[in-house]
């Protein structure tokens, strides 16, 4: 995550994470995730939104939620794209743990561990919505 981020974005991903309790990706320990948020937290001021997001991406990293160290998305996505896609995959039997999600080369990228046929038709038809609305 850059020094510059948009809160708003960030905010609503977060929202996402806590309401579905996505579980923890795969750089979402101390050593990585967790020395890049306290470092980040000292350079904003107290009362400011990011340091605010950034304290919350702490606690979810203490709490076992993904924390979005590894890639979160704008909150358009997470609105049309990932709430649905996380109810559809719940239904189907997902334990609620992801290793990543990203935009990447603008296209939406949503890795789980957990390898299922269901799960990866359910998820590719997530990212073809997603890199269709961008047309």
């Amino acid at each position: 995550m850059p020094k510059h981020f948009d809160a708003d974005d960030l905010s609503v991903f977060l929202d996402w994470v806590e309401s579905f309790e996505i579980q923890s990706g795969m750089n979402d320990n101390e050593e990585f995730s967790g020395r890049f948020f306290s470092r980040l937290l000292a350079s904003y001021d107290l009362d400011t939104t990011h340091h605010k997001l950034i304290q919350r991406q702490l606690d979810f990293l203490h709490r076992g939620l993904y924390t979005g160290y590894d890639g979160y998305v704008p909150k358009e996505c997470t609105e049309k794209i990932l709430t649905p896609l996380a109810r559809d995959l719940i239904d189907l039997g997902w334990n609620r743990s992801l290793n990543q999600v990203k935009l990447k080369f603008g296209e939406l990228r949503f890795y789980l561990d957990d390898r299922n046929e269901n799960y990866e038709k359910r998820i590719l038809n997530a990212m073809i919505e997603w890199n269709d609305k961008k047309s």
